[in-house]
């Protein structure tokens, strides 16, 4: 929440190799109604530091409690070239916050947060990709070392779980497809056969006055690895 600050968090793999990294930085700090905001631009680099997206997004600070904007994962170019002859364009049809408020305890329970993203393909068809963040709870304290420091951190534990619904020429056909890969993968035949679904368990270090230090999954982990 400070202005010209810069974040730079780094994924690894198991083997710990890295896969990718995001860079974000605080452009400006406004307050206004007693609502502090922070204006983030966030870039992320594939494994060999190629630039792969950026997008705008916003941190805010109301009565206490800490909002992170879940739109991050959207690319901010109006165009990213995806193939030869395939072009594709993302909008945020519905902004999502994870609220982190203070004074949290362990044994908390936190509030579930929803993102949407629509994207449009220069074939015509369009897909609207929902996030949904669920049973998120704060299961102990923990002090985490990073390259950027050592941090007494919350650990929350949380499930995240994303689907993808197509319309437009031949999206029936995919839908249809991704329904029965879903059913025979996982037995998610709930979400019908225009939704692809997928479902993670996740955990997060989250140190109170700073933000996320360190995000887990089944096969990567992200850090903190270095603030300017």
């Amino acid at each position: 929440m400070q202005k010209n600050k810069t974040i730079e968090m780094t994924a690894f793999n198991n083997k710990r190799d890295v896969t990718f990294k995001t860079v974000t930085k605080v452009s400006d700090v406004t307050t206004e109604n007693g609502v502090t905001t922070a204006n983030v631009l966030a870039e992320g680099y594939d494994k060999n530091g190629k630039l792969i997206n950026s997008s705008n997004v916003a941190y805010k600070c109301n009565g206490g409690v800490m909002m992170m904007d879940m739109s991050f994962n959207a690319p901010q170019q109006s165009q990213q070239q995806t193939s030869r002859d395939t072009k594709m364009t993302f909008k945020v049809i519905n902004q999502g916050y994870m609220e982190y408020p203070s004074g949290m305890h362990v044994g908390d329970h936190l509030k579930d947060a929803t993102s949407q993203i629509e994207m449009t393909m220069g074939n015509g068809m369009t897909g609207v990709t929902t996030v949904q963040i669920t049973d998120r709870m704060i299961v102990g304290k923990e002090t985490v070392t990073t390259p950027a420091g050592s941090w007494d951190c919350l650990k929350i534990t949380y499930k995240t779980t994303s689907s993808t619904t197509f319309k437009g020429a031949h999206a029936d056909t995919i839908n249809s497809a991704m329904s029965t890969l879903d059913k025979l993968r996982s037995k998610l035949g709930k979400f019908g056969p225009k939704t692809h679904s997928n479902t993670s368990e996740n955990t997060v270090w989250y140190a109170p006055g700073f933000g996320m230090v360190k995000i887990q999954g089944k096969t990567f982990v992200m850090e903190l690895t270095g603030i300017k």
